[in-house]
């Protein structure tokens, strides 16, 4: 019996140490269908973008199920999607250590640096589980001209949602449907824009 209560408060302990603890996902999207997306011609320009490292670098945690957080760091894990709709619709793409940094942008003959601000929240229905069912994720980009005149802004609003039967195989997969979602809308929106063909 004894034994019993030990292995009981044990499993109490152990519980109570799990619960509201922050989980690690990656709100990568899948590149694939963005690198499909159809853009009739690119625009003969040389652009840069601009992440500091502080950003790169940012943990951002949001609440996922059952009290618990989900952790995940939303610049690094999306960069890769904010290089490939910029190199879609633009020559070609550079990152930038530092927007001052003249000599290297010169070199490359850059036309435009672009900074992109990413806002995210989640959430749960579950009681049971952590993983979130609903991501949220609004997208920032901004372009300026080398004198640092912001010559284009847009911001996106994107959701993705994903049930217990979808996310069992996947616990980022809220996260990583609405950052797909958000960077093909920006990538629609930057192939539409007259602003960088007028400005060439």
């Amino acid at each position: 019996m004894k034994r019993q209560y030990k292995l009981l408060a044990t499993s109490i302990v152990a519980i109570t140490l799990l619960s509201g603890c922050a989980h690690k996902i990656s709100i990568t999207p899948s590149l694939e269908d963005i690198r499909e997306t159809n853009v009739e011609k690119k625009i003969d320009v040389n652009v840069g973008y601009y992440i500091s490292k502080h950003n790169k670098q940012l943990k951002v945690t949001t609440p996922g199920g059952g009290g618990d957080k989900v952790e995940y760091t939303p610049y690094k894990d999306t960069e890769g999607a904010f290089n490939t709709i910029l190199s879609k619709v633009f020559n070609r793409v550079y990152s930038l250590k530092s927007i001052n940094d003249r000599t290297y942008i010169e070199s490359k003959n850059i036309k435009y640096i672009f900074t992109p601000t990413i806002t995210t929240n989640s959430s749960s229905e579950s009681a049971f589980t952590w993983p979130p069912t609903k991501f949220t994720v609004a997208l920032k980009c901004e372009a300026i001209s080398l004198d640092g005149t912001k010559i284009w802004e847009e911001t996106v609003y994107e959701e993705g949602n994903a049930e217990y039967d979808e996310f069992k195989a996947n616990f980022s997969l809220s996260s990583q449907r609405a950052t797909e979602k958000a960077f093909k809308n920006m990538l629609d929106k930057l192939k539409v824009s007259n602003v960088f063909k007028k400005a060439k």
